[in-house]
């Protein structure tokens, strides 16, 4: 398994344009919008008020909501079905399937996406929490940072465990999407689609009272919800549990189908 997933890691690292587009264009990009909502404004003049504290782990873990966005699961989608297609545009399968297991490669490559992902994740929160840090002191201020504590890194944890569960679930659609279709550009689309009728939909229910329809999309706020109401809140916590369960559901069902697809798959030609 350990030599698969290094395998898996030097295979991605070898796509230069989908590591980009699919795990660090991401950062990057909310890394700037965040610099220009933070000081896309004038520098507040002599006496005049300017904001005495910032919260940069509030801020973070904000910043992790970009795990939901459509928009931003096109983008992981690319850097998924780089690691779930390649081998079926390469024409490699007949070279690695006799090498391993066929469940183990598929977990493999499951595990170099959720590494990526990580990593990607990662990258967002940490230049949010800088742009909101530095640029007070870069413009001649020197706000308190008042969520240092326990409970504000508990929150940034949390965020990022389901901002990267959501992206498990978008991987294991892709994944089979690109094991049924033999096609990266497929695997790309097709999940990015749901996600974004998903998100469509939950705006319409939301104006007609809300309803609870178990896809990711609307179990990733679910958890977010529960996150931001506390464990204290009923209502909260059946969101938080409806939104686990359904994502633990998703992921769990996607990695089955997919392995189970590609162990009766015909690979000779592949």
């Amino acid at each position: 398994m350990r030599l698969s997933i290094r395998a898996e890691i030097i295979k991605l690292t070898r796509q230069r344009g989908a590591l980009f587009w699919g795990f660090l264009f991401i950062p990057l990009f909310t890394s700037l919008v965040t610099l220009a909502l933070v000081g896309g404004g004038p520098p507040p003049l002599a006496g005049a008020h300017a904001a005495s504290t910032i919260q940069p782990l509030h801020s973070a873990a904000r910043a992790f909501n970009v795990g939901g966005n459509p928009i931003a699961q096109l983008f992981y989608a690319i850097g998924a079905a780089a690691i779930f297609a390649v081998e079926y545009r390469h024409s490699g399968w007949r070279h690695i399937v006799p090498r391993a297991s066929r469940w183990t490669l598929i977990v493999s490559k499951f595990a170099t996406f959720a590494l990526f992902a990580a990593l990607s994740l990662a990258l967002v929160a940490l230049g949010d929490a800088l742009v909101t840090v530095a640029l007070p002191v870069l413009r001649g201020s020197s706000p308190a940072i008042t969520d240092l504590n326990a409970a504000a890194a508990g929150m940034v944890i949390l965020s990022f465990l389901i901002s990267l569960l959501e992206l498990t679930v978008l991987a294991g659609l892709v994944a089979l999407v690109a094991v049924a279709t033999r096609s990266a550009t497929g695997a790309i689309i097709a999940p990015f689609l749901l996600s974004l009728a998903a998100t469509m939909l939950e705006s319409y229910l939301a104006g007609s009272g809300g309803a609870v329809i178990p896809l990711p999309t609307f179990a990733g706020d679910a958890l977010r919800h529960w996150l931001a109401e506390g464990a204290g809140a009923a209502d909260a916590s059946r969101a938080g549990l409806f939104g686990l369960a359904t994502l633990l559901g998703w992921a769990a069902a996607s990695l089955g189908a997919t392995i189970a697809l590609f162990s009766r798959q015909d690979l000779v030609s592949e």
